[in-house]
């Protein structure tokens, strides 16, 4: 059963992730060639400034603000995808690791809160301009989400390969009830 809800927010983790791609491809360009990910890691208001000139002399502000709005319901799914990953493939037998995938557990749902908060200190750049606690806020939100989320990914990743490499017994992600 556990499966089947992680299933279910992995695909709908996929759905949304799409859309957000298919909305960020107006926001690269030569000068912008990471898109919205350039301005939640701009850190400087120069930086965060210059990507919101490029985008308004480009006319895909809106673009941006939609993907902010569509990132909502994002940040409230992949957590969760993750937080059901780790506990699909954690096995409590006592080891280092699996203590590190149960932190993961709960760690992995402060996402939540730093995209929300990213979220808002980007939509209120583009409404009202970069700043500079408004950039490196959103900054150091942004890269404590992406730690959070590369983190639980290779902790799932080598979880997997473990299981793989252990074979036998109880292997198949899912099993569980």
């Amino acid at each position: 059963m556990r499966f089947f809800g992680w299933l279910f927010l992995a695909t709908l983790s996929l759905v949304l992730m799409v859309q957000l791609r298919l909305i960020d491809g107006a926001l690269t360009s030569p000068d912008t060639p990471w898109g919205i990910v350039g301005f939640e890691l701009a850190f400087t208001q120069g930086r965060a400034a210059g990507i919101i000139a490029v985008w308004r002399s480009m006319g895909v502000t809106e673009n941006a603000l939609v993907s902010l709005g569509v990132d909502v319901a994002f940040l409230l799914v992949y957590p969760f995808m993750f937080r059901s990953l780790v506990q699909l493939l954690r096995r409590d037998d006592g080891s280092g690791f699996q203590r590190i995938g149960g932190w993961l557990v709960t760690a992995v749902l402060a996402c939540i809160p730093l995209d929300a908060l990213e979220n808002a200190l980007l939509w209120r750049m583009l409404d009202a301009g970069a700043s500079p606690p408004l950039a490196v806020a959103a900054g150091v939100a942004a890269s404590l989400k992406f730690v959070l989320v590369l983190v639980t990914a290779a902790w799932c990743g080598a979880a997997l390969i473990r299981r793989v490499a252990r074979g036998g017994g109880r292997t198949a992600v899912g099993t569980d009830s």
